[in-house]
């Protein structure tokens, strides 16, 4: 027995281990709210800089607007070359139909213009002395023939007839609006209880999600090129992205270069912290199986460390039981590794090396994300073509990433062994 005093300071020291511990929690999660934060107010800036562009430019024009049509034919000759605009304007709005629309643009025509008048407030611009602006519906056709190909701006400027800095200008400046717009609206959780009920038919009880990462090529970045160089020796950053039952992403995690390991991106993104609060799933819905509280549940590979909520593999000489748990939790997971290779398969520049800059690359993923999941929702399917250029890179590195806390590993013991024996007593 320790002495009175001895005691109390004890006490007090595990007091105050425990009082910095949950301050630290605190910090962290104010970090990556403020670091997403930032993201988005990166995302506005860049829009009001283009619209500041366009105001500059529309005020050193306006003392030329007397001069109407006889300035405007004038100036283009020494600004402008002449291109040709009658593939988009008299063929495919006119003539193309909506398998022709789905097969080039992965999406229906309707789905398109649906997309064109969200993001409408963000890109239009005004008619000048210099010339018309290039519509919303142009800017986001630009748009997904450039994600959907992996060719290079000239040929996309060539096929609609812009310049190719205008095409490279156009790409971001939507991929932009759609990551302000749209982010927050298309990739988040549904309807929990059908989630659930769509994992349990896959044959993983009381889940959410599954998560996996994936690499998306880059070329050289300019700074810390050695941060992005993975094990193939190739340059890359990280997608984390977290699917529901029908493949459609309820969360991602997008910046991590790819020399990291998966379960250290997962370990500090937004996912792990709000999980651990038990706020990313709405209501927070738990079960009793065999005993033990099961709380809403995320499946992973073997790479992720084991948690409360987070089931991975069992690893070595296996059981029975233990077997036909990680049967089960393969089978579910597939929806998950099957999303990412219908969204690389659709947005295939995403599947090649990305000639950008590195603080533009999560906005032109979050776009093929966004537009994923909307392909996903309006049940657009993936045409065979697009399915064989379906290249996946996970981003699975080596042996597992080991540094958690003793107390989530014990407690993901608990539940995972209470979620096999619930898998072994209702086997088919």
């Amino acid at each position: 027995m320790l002495p009175d005093e001895d005691r109390d300071d004890l006490c007090a020291a595990i007091a105050m281990l425990i009082l910095l511990l949950s301050e630290y929690q605190r910090l962290r999660a104010q970090v990556a709210a403020r670091r997403r934060q930032l993201r988005e107010q990166l995302g506005r800036w860049l829009l009001r800089r283009s619209k500041l562009r366009a105001a500059l430019c529309r005020t050193r024009l306006a003392m030329l607007a007397a001069y109407g049509d006889y300035v405007r034919e004038t100036c283009r000759r020494f600004w402008a070359r002449p291109r040709s605009k009658d593939w988009w304007e008299n063929f495919v709005l006119k003539e193309w139909d909506d398998e022709q629309w789905l097969s080039h643009f992965r999406m229906s025509r309707g789905t398109f213009f649906e997309i064109v008048e969200e993001l409408r407030p963000h890109l239009d611009r005004r008619l000048t002395v210099m010339g018309r602006p290039i519509p919303v519906e142009k800017r986001l056709a630009i748009t997904l023939w450039r994600l959907a190909t992996p060719c290079v701006y000239r040929t996309t400027a060539e096929q609609f007839g812009v310049g190719c800095s205008t095409a490279a200008q156009i790409v971001l400046e939507v991929c932009f609006a759609m990551e302000v717009t749209l982010l927050a609206r298309t990739v988040k959780i549904g309807n929990v209880a059908e989630i659930m009920h769509g994992f349990g038919e896959l044959g993983f009880p009381h889940c959410v999600g599954a998560v996996d990462g994936s690499h998306i090529p880059l070329q050289s970045p300019i700074h810390q090129a050695s941060e992005y160089i993975n094990r193939k020796d190739e340059y890359s950053m990280i997608l984390q992205g977290t699917c529901d039952h029908k493949g459609r992403f309820i969360n991602v995690e997008i910046g991590w270069s790819g020399k990291n390991h998966d379960a250290y991106v997962f370990a500090n993104s937004g996912l792990c912290e709000t999980m651990d609060a038990g706020v990313f799933v709405p209501t927070h819905p738990t079960i009793r199986l065999h005993g033990q509280q099961i709380p809403p549940l995320i499946i992973a590979d073997g790479a992720y460390p084991l948690r409360e909520w987070l089931m991975k593999p069992y690893g070595g000489a296996l059981t029975p039981q233990q077997a036909h748990f990680n049967r089960c939790l393969r089978r579910a997971r597939l929806v998950v590794e099957q999303a990412f290779g219908r969204l690389k398969g659709r947005w295939r520049s995403i599947g090649v090396r990305l000639e950008l800059a590195e603080e533009n690359i999560p906005s032109v993923i979050s776009a093929c994300v966004i537009l994923h999941n909307i392909c996903e929702t309006k049940g657009h399917a993936m045409l065979v073509e697009a399915a064989e250029h379906n290249s996946v890179e996970l981003a699975t590195l080596g042996e597992p990433y080991v540094n958690e806390a003793n107390r989530h590993t014990r407690e993901g013991h608990k539940v995972r062994d209470a979620v096999r024996e619930f898998l072994w007593a209702n086997r088919r």
